[in-house]
């Protein structure tokens, strides 16, 4: 895991801003900075990269990494590499990942891409071809930034690395500040934009190319594909054959030369990771949790029980007003250069911190299992939706479960409407969460306009894909990263591997909730692995905590900050702000308190950046 800025410019950098750029990519990478300036196609070059040892702790693996003609640098992790090696008849003189990838692109070229199983940035200078190949891996768990202007192109892991080469900051991209406050978090991946102008994401799963400075080419070299003979075959066969895949997923994510960690909440997802590498695989990995006091995000209980039954070592990290959440809401908005999305994203920050104190390099999440295997209440709806046409007693067996155990447990009033997609099955007005409220706080109101990528035609499937590639996902992919490296932190997510998410879509949806039960697969694929309690629990919690749990609204310095004159004030009501911040049960409701987190961190990057 890494950091990497590349900048492709007639001009020179000075010494002093190379030390610059290189002390500000160190959390990225603290054991080695190193600096690459080249003449190509009559520019300079400037090569940067920051590493974090993880395989082959020795210097021989640093980067940018030569191999031919060829020149490297790379973030990530390809977790197959040793399985790659043994394919190739090749003589290779490091123990690292990195070296595998010039190996493979000498080899097979831009085909490369779809050996590796990993997570990855990279970017691959060819120089006897003069051109450059930059790509992002399947599921964007790693970032690329590109910036392109006048005669200047930037690659870089972070915003702040690229204001940093041009000495300034870039204008805010409004478009992106007015949707994060009307439709929250789940728009901020539709696109490729930042909060910058000028600054994109590279399109995850893709491959840029640039010939002579200024030719740029873009494809990708995956894709979702259906496949006949996956559908075909019984549940049984579908629990044992991605019970099998994502053991092997998680056995390939511990492959490290540094110890592991777990960031482990109370539901099965990050459950079954501590319980398969403690049971199935022989390794107990030390794990972390966040504490609420918050009754509706308490997950203590649910945690010992797995922690106890795997026999790890726990972590609790307690939430409480003591604990200053909006100084840390601007050191992580200063590092960064970014808005936090979440409040869960803020407290994975402060749980960050602890498992660096403890030493750990590397930590695994239960990131994207909802997403892959069913497990949000709007994919109840969309079997009901499937089955009352094609299975009507089935259907009505479904509806009799979930009117049992789901409905009575469920805050929104929208997800008890079992009908909701009988109508419209393109009906999608509750994915932007709050939107009706939020926009009555806000200056310049925008249209519900909400756009879904055509995947499959099976609803469900369709939605679960755009969770995991432009919602959900890559939200949760982006502020991992960003947190975890902050604190020299490698992110990893057994769940995104791309032969069990391949598998996953082929199965059929109805079989994904069998039983009207969410993760169904999962869930089987764990009996005698997870303990009971938490294998049988049916009700989302999540990784999160309440807003009044981590914000005083009634300090002054509070009080202060939200008086004071700010460009956000230009997008929302000041006045609203102020009322909604002193209504305590207001904030009780989710919907509210989501807004006005995304103002908090909205105004704390606009008033940092502007």
């Amino acid at each position: 895991m890494c950091g990497i800025l590349v900048y492709i410019s007639h001009k020179e950098i000075p010494q002093s801003k190379a030390v610059k750029i290189k002390n500000l990519m160190q959390c990225r990478g603290p054991d080695d900075q190193s600096y690459k300036k080249i003449k190509f196609n009559k520019k300079n070059l400037h090569i940067f990269h920051s590493r974090l040892s993880i395989q082959d702790l020795h210097r021989r693996s640093n980067q940018p990494y030569n191999f031919k003609d060829y020149l490297l640098v790379f973030n990530g992790e390809i977790y197959n590499f040793k399985e790659l090696k043994n394919k190739i008849n090749s003589k290779f003189v490091t123990l690292s990942d990195t070296e595998v990838i010039l190996h493979y692109y000498n080899l097979y070229k831009e085909k490369c891409f779809e050996y590796f199983e990993g997570m990855w940035s990279i970017v691959i200078f060819d120089l006897k071809q003069k051109k450059i190949i930059a790509s992002r891996d399947r599921f964007g768990e790693k970032p690329i930034l590109f910036y392109k202007k006048n005669n200047e192109i930037i690659f870089a892991s972070q915003i702040s690395y690229i204001n940093e080469i041009l000495s300034t900051n870039q204008n805010f991209n409004n478009k992106k500040i007015n949707k994060f406050l009307q439709y929250g978090y789940k728009s901020l991946f539709k696109d490729d934009e930042t909060f910058f102008k000028n600054i994109n994401h590279l399109e995850k799963g893709s491959i840029l190319t640039i010939k002579n400075n200024s030719e740029i080419s873009k494809k990708n070299f995956w894709k979702l594909r259906k496949n006949t003979n996956i559908e075909k075959l019984p549940l049984s066969e579908h629990i044992e054959n991605t019970k099998k895949l994502l053991i092997k997923s998680i056995n390939l994510r511990l492959v490290s030369d540094v110890p592991v960690a777990l960031n482990l909440s109370g539901g099965i997802d990050s459950g079954a990771i501590c319980s398969i590498t403690s049971k199935i695989l022989g390794k107990k990995l030390e794990t972390f949790s966040i504490v609420d006091s918050d009754k509706r995000y308490n997950e203590e209980r649910l945690i010992n029980m797995t922690a106890k039954d795997c026999g790890v070592k726990t972590n609790f990290i307690r939430l409480g007003k003591e604990i200053d959440f909006f100084d840390i809401l601007k050191k992580s908005t200063d590092y960064n250069n970014y808005p936090v999305f979440t409040i869960t994203n803020l407290i994975q920050y402060h749980l960050c911190s602890y498992v660096k104190k403890k030493g750990f390099k590397v930590s695994l999440s239960g990131s994207g299992a909802d997403e892959i295997y069913g497990g949000y209440y709007d994919h109840y709806l969309m079997i009901f939706n499937e089955l009352r046409k094609n299975n009507p007693k089935k259907f009505k067996l479904f509806k009799k479960i979930w009117s049992k155990n789901i409905k009575p447990h469920l805050r929104n009033k929208i997800f008890k409407r079992h009908n909701l997609f009988f109508k419209d099955r393109n009906f999608r007005g509750y994915i932007f969460d709050n939107f009706k409220n939020n926009k009555r706080f806000c200056k310049k109101e925008i249209k519900y306009n909400f756009n879904e990528k055509k995947y499959f035609d099976n609803l469900l499937k369709n939605r679960m894909a755009n969770e995991l590639f432009h919602e959900n996902v890559p939200v949760f992919m982006h502020s991992e990263d960003l947190n975890s490296m902050q604190f020299s932190i490698e992110n990893r997510s057994p769940f995104l591997d791309t032969s069990l998410i391949e598998y996953l879509f082929n199965v059929k949806g109805e079989q994904l909730l069998n039983q009207c039960e969410n993760k169904f697969i999962l869930r089987s694929s764990l009996k005698g692995i997870l303990n009971n309690k938490v294998l049988n629990n049916k009700i989302k919690s999540g990784f999160n905590a309440s807003i009044l749990s981590l914000f005083n609204f009634k300090d002054k310095k509070m009080i202060n900050n939200l008086e004071q004159k700010s460009e956000i004030y230009d997008f929302v009501d000041k006045s609203k702000i102020i009322k909604l911040v002193k209504n305590e049960r207001l904030l009780q409701n989710n919907g509210y308190s989501k807004f006005l987190f995304s103002f908090l961190s909205l105004k704390t990057f606009m008033d940092r950046f502007n």
